[in-house]
């Protein structure tokens, strides 16, 4: 069994079509895997809408930081972490919705949860736990990250942390599996530290990943 943490922002798309990567992987592979929050506006210090920080991405990592404050309010009442994070990234990075009480609505209603729920989004009370869940990963990549992240733990609970891997559309099995079975090797050995090329243009195909 390898345990790792899969830290996410619901507002990125390549970490959506890595996370959907990752969900295929774990059926054909041994793997534990701990599905954490990252917080783009706290890590971009983009909370503060009229903060010296604003970019075109602010208001969408907002919306996604008023979702993290839900799914963690839920998780703490049993829900499931990647479903919710599933449910909110399949209408956004697949259908094109945005981060709205519409949606929020919707999403809890389809997962069987309390409506009142969505007050959640505006509860900053929620803001310290995300910032430590962020601050772990932290930890194990360095300051210089963002999402997605993968944190690998070996039997000695010593962790190593990875930014990546960033991935442009949603490969098939065949090649999912070699990207995995190549960055779970590279893991654990302490004289690597980064892999990279320039990314492509055009964007990620977050619909290559419809249906999952």
């Amino acid at each position: 069994m390898q345990r790792i943490d899969f830290y996410f922002d619901p507002s990125c798309p390549f970490c959506w079509i890595t996370s959907r990567w990752l969900l295929q992987v774990e059926k054909q592979r041994d793997l534990e895997i701990t599905w954490r929050p990252f917080s783009l506006a706290i890590k971009n210090d983009e909370l503060d809408e009229n903060g010296p920080n604003e970019n075109p991405h602010s208001e969408g990592h907002r919306g996604s930081h008023r979702v993290h404050r839900i799914i963690a309010a839920a998780a703490e009442q049993g829900a499931s972490t990647i479903d919710l994070y599933s449910a909110f990234g399949r209408e956004v990075h697949t259908a094109g919705r945005e981060f709205d009480d519409a949606l929020v609505t919707e999403v809890l209603s389809n997962a069987g949860l309390p409506a009142d729920l969505a007050k959640a989004a505006e509860d900053t009370s929620w803001d310290a736990h995300l910032e430590s869940e962020m601050q772990s990963a932290l930890d194990a990549v360095g300051d210089d990250t963002g999402v997605p992240v993968i944190v690998f733990t070996d039997d000695n609970g010593e962790r190593r942390g990875y930014f990546g891997p960033v991935l442009n559309a949603m490969p098939n099995e065949e090649e999912g599996l070699a990207i995995w079975d190549g960055l779970s090797t590279l893991a654990p050995v302490t004289s690597f530290y980064e892999l990279k090329r320039t990314r492509p243009g055009g964007g990620p195909d977050t619909a290559s990943t419809e249906g999952l």
